[in-house]
């Protein structure tokens, strides 16, 4: 309790400001200031988003999100750490495949679809493949420049007292990057939920997604904004849960920063 209420003194406006914009929305659209049909209230959206939860809804379409999810993450995690590292150790590599990276990053994933379904067979594989492109750049990207950054006299150091090959990379290199490598991770697990949600609406008829779009369809506004809700909970939930297992598994990060500051 005493823990909880330490962090709601440090964090109050992050708590506060989102109770302070349902609040102001919940207001102009009793007072009609906001159109209730387009902009239904807080309270009726909490509503109908229980009748989704009761009705089962929308547990089958968020399992459904989040096990594409967790596919497309892994698959780009485990790539691009691996090539990440690798191009942050290898120069002459790092320098061949910067300019390959630079021209295929700013193509917005949703276009891969098409590409991917005649490489993978078409359906969930091509959607999770398709989902983990963007995460894989993100990650592979903030991984290079974690081994990059790592000051040229410590590694030098290590090398003097005898650490080499495995020992080196082990001991120095990957402790070293870990931290750029989460925050890689961290952004490509926020962009794989928002890859795979405009997939969803593109191409299936199950997930967040699909169900936001069959809601705007219909005009069944209430849905829809109870879909919104669940996408942003959702995003809030993965994106601070890996910030903590950071905090968790690199305190000394942490207090490297706290000292800083």
């Amino acid at each position: 309790m005493r823990a909880m209420s330490h962090w709601l003194r440090e964090h109050w406006i992050a708590v506060g400001s989102p109770i302070v914009l349902f609040i102001a929305w919940e207001w102009a659209s009793a007072t009609g200031l906001l159109r209730e049909a387009f902009f239904p209230r807080p309270s009726t959206i909490v509503i109908h988003l229980r009748h989704l939860a009761a009705d089962g809804t929308l547990w089958d379409h968020a399992a459904m999100t989040l096990v594409r999810i967790g596919w497309a993450f892994a698959l780009a995690a485990v790539l691009g750490v691996g090539i990440g590292l690798a191009m942050g150790l290898w120069r002459q590599l790092g320098e061949g495949l910067d300019p390959v990276f630079a021209v295929i990053y700013p193509i917005p994933s949703i276009l891969f679809l098409p590409l991917v379904s005649f490489l993978v067979p078409p359906g969930e594989i091509a959607l999770v493949v398709t989902t983990a492109v963007t995460s894989f750049f993100l990650i592979a990207f903030t991984t290079t420049h974690g081994v990059r950054q790592i000051d040229r006299l410590v590694v030098e150091a290590a090398v003097h007292y005898g650490a080499r090959g495995w020992r080196l990379f082990a001991t120095v290199l990957l402790p070293g990057a870990l931290p750029f490598i989460f925050i890689g991770l961290r952004l490509g697990l926020g962009f794989a939920l928002i890859v795979v949600v405009a997939v969803e609406i593109v191409s299936t008829s199950r997930g967040l997604g699909a169900l936001l779009w069959l809601s705007w369809q219909i005009l069944k506004v209430e849905d829809m904004y109870a879909t919104f809700f669940v996408i942003a909970l959702l995003g809030a939930v993965l994106s601070y849960g890996l910030a903590a297992l950071r905090t968790r598994l690199l305190p000394w990060v942490q207090d490297v920063a706290e000292r800083a500051g």
